[in-house]
């Protein structure tokens, strides 16, 4: 006999947002298959391309991630030379972190294919709802 999902479980909000979640990076990973990008790689590229110059210790913030798993991560961006990393003058213990060339141009091609991810989890939804629905899930952050 099957195993059923409760109804007190398939409806709690944080198992609908952790399940979304999950179907968005699934979406993004099939999306962009073959560009060997990560979902956090592309964020933080999309952090860089709004702020030049960002310390790593900000995107650690930003991204919910702690500072080791965020030094692997600008690592595997500097290596492709989609980032490049410099001490700050004011704190040599701090890193600021750069946008390349290479990394605008990798931004560029990854861009449509992590659009087309996003529009797959959204399409059930009208454009009105996707608006709607963007909006009250910004209002629940700080």
């Amino acid at each position: 006999m099957a195993h059923v999902l409760p109804d007190s479980i398939r409806h709690q909000f944080g198992y609908l947002l952790a399940k979304t979640h999950q179907r968005q990076l699934r979406l993004f990973e099939t999306h962009t298959r073959g560009m060997q990008v990560s979902a956090r790689q592309y964020a933080t590229l999309l952090a860089l391309e709004a702020n030049d110059a960002l310390h790593q210790s900000d995107l650690a913030e930003w991204l919910g991630l702690d500072r080791t798993t965020v030094t692997y991560l600008v690592d595997g961006l500097e290596q492709r030379r989609w980032i490049r990393r410099q001490r700050d003058p004011a704190d040599r213990r701090a890193h600021r972190l750069h946008l390349t060339e290479d990394g605008i141009a990798a931004l560029a091609d990854i861009r449509p294919a992590a659009g087309a991810a996003t529009q797959a989890l959204l399409a059930p939804l009208g454009a009105d709802e996707q608006t709607q629905l963007r909006a009250l899930l910004a209002r629940l952050l700080p």
